[in-house]
């Protein structure tokens, strides 16, 4: 790198601004303090970098930024938005939690997938839905479900297959508006 030509103007009108200029690699860079403004920009030949701080705000504009720092704490008291136009990823190699003190959502227009070594989705006190075109459980050993009541109902059909199939309880009813069949190789009652 060569000389750089470096300028202070003193405008009564325009404020100040500073200028340094390295014409071996082409890039030029200007601070203009305007009584308004702070404006900071770094022009490239290919890219350019503004910082504009105002008595309300700050606006970064660059290709890339990058914040690295042992510890980052970020608060508003008003709206947060995150937001964009390609891939999004947040990830944490120690214990991650997301607090709401009201509702939480999360929407995709395509595929959702959750998946973990262990999941336990609860409720304290409301009630848990789940719904879809189809509802597929799948569980490699053993699926369970545990209540004081337990309605299963299908509005056109409901089935229960299984190599044994167990129905016990203190009182057992078996019984078809229309028809009720019982058959098998050998039948056994009582």
């Amino acid at each position: 790198m060569g000389s750089l030509v470096c300028r202070v103007e003193l405008h009564k009108k325009n404020g100040i601004i500073i200028t340094v200029e390295n014409n071996d690699d082409n890039i030029t860079q200007t601070m203009v303090l305007d009584g308004t403004t702070i404006t900071t920009t770094n022009a490239g030949a290919d890219e350019t970098s503004v910082i504009t701080q105002a008595t309300d705000s700050i606006t970064i504009k660059c290709k890339k930024f990058l914040l690295d720092a042992d510890t980052i704490t970020c608060k508003s008291t008003g709206a947060a938005v995150h937001e964009s136009k390609d891939i999004f990823k947040i990830k944490s190699s120690k214990d991650m939690s997301f607090n709401s003190g009201a509702d939480l959502k999360a929407d995709a227009t395509s595929d959702m997938k959750l998946s973990a070594k262990k999941i336990d989705a609860s409720t304290t006190s409301g009630d848990v839905k789940i719904s879809g075109t189809n509802v597929n459980v799948t569980a490699k050993m053993k699926a369970g479900v545990d209540s004081k009541n337990l309605d299963l109902k299908g509005s056109i059909s409901a089935k229960v297959d299984g190599g044994t199939v167990d129905v016990t309880g203190k009182k057992a009813n078996v019984a078809g508006s229309a028809l009720t069949t019982i058959g098998g190789g050998i039948i056994k009652i009582g």
